[in-house]
């Protein structure tokens, strides 16, 4: 132990500090980086890219998301599904065959795009089905059109119900069945660039 830690716990006296003591000593330290670190913003905060306190506090950010996504894309653990136990006195009948899963492109820390991209006429054949099932009386809808429009943010959905085709269904269970897959389609689903 340094001479220095020696004298900040025991003290000069060889007697221990109390537990009050070493709380003030904290306190003085902390108020007196923060002074620096106020002085450090003033000094800096005209600069072009911002104060030296801020792009200290954008890099730690940025360095916690990186780390966080380097835990998060780790692949799990592969299971095997299904176990073909052989006998040693026995000989494999034909060549065997070792299947790999397709390649998941690598996920980019920047993009948080969860939703699925479909082209319009998958979606709206997947909303049509789902109002199908959603209720009984919606067995005759016909359709929906959708068209693209422009989201006001990244997470608002980037399509919107045009039209609709109800056909021989019962218009007030269709409309209502309707809606529910819509707020739910849209937070699932992202119409593609055609």
């Amino acid at each position: 132990m340094s001479p220095f830690a020696r004298n900040l716990l025991w003290g000069l006296g060889g007697r221990r500090r109390s537990d009050g003591t070493m709380f003030v000593w904290i306190l003085i330290l902390s108020s007196w980086v923060a002074m620096l670190a106020l002085i450090l913003h003033d000094a800096t905060k005209e600069d072009s890219e911002g104060s030296a306190i801020l792009i200290a506090a954008k890099n730690f950010k940025a360095f916690i998301f990186w780390v966080m996504q380097k835990a998060l894309s780790k692949p799990p653990a592969k299971v095997a599904t299904a176990v073909k136990a052989i006998s040693s006195s026995s000989k494999p009948s034909g060549p065997s065959e070792i299947k790999q899963a397709p390649a998941v492109p690598p996920k980019k820390w920047w993009r948080k795009e969860r939703r699925v991209s479909l082209a319009t006429p998958e979606l709206e054949l997947a909303i049509l089905e789902a109002v199908k099932k959603a209720a009984p009386g919606c067995e005759d809808f016909v359709g929906v059109i959708v068209r693209h429009k422009t989201p006001k943010s990244h997470l608002d959905p980037n399509w919107a119900i045009r039209g609709v085709k109800f056909g021989n269904a019962d218009r007030p269970m269709a409309n209502e069945a309707l809606a529910s897959v819509v707020e739910r389609m849209q937070r699932e689903f992202l119409l593609s660039d055609d």
